[in-house]
């Protein structure tokens, strides 16, 4: 029994990791909010000291978003959206209280 458990154990570990799938996008139900975050990734891109604008260089203009991720934290909302720029890439954006961008991060996926 040991020994089938020892065989299956990697097969099925092996098997999850290659169903592991891109999180599909949902209904931008806040599309204000999408052109807000579009037009400070865009001023990210020209400002040579803003950490992530290295990964947006390869983008002749700012591309288009797609949200993949809408939560709720207190009075904090934070977005994830996925974009292409040569590879693709996340941008996660969370809002304060104030109704402004409080943090605003770019990675590839």
């Amino acid at each position: 029994m040991q020994r089938l458990f020892s065989l299956l154990l990697p097969l099925a570990l092996a098997s999850g990791c290659a169903l592991a799938q891109a999180p599909k996008a949902i209904e931008d139900v806040e599309p204000e909010v999408t052109q807000q975050v579009a037009a400070a990734v865009a001023k990210m891109a020209i400002d040579p000291a803003a950490e992530g604008a290295a990964l947006l260089r390869p983008c002749a203009s700012p591309p288009p978003l797609e949200l993949l991720r809408r939560t709720v934290d207190g009075e904090e909302r934070t977005y994830l959206y996925r974009t292409q720029c040569g590879k693709p890439l996340l941008v996660s954006a969370t809002y304060g209280k104030n109704g402004a961008i409080k943090r605003l991060q770019l990675k590839t996926e």
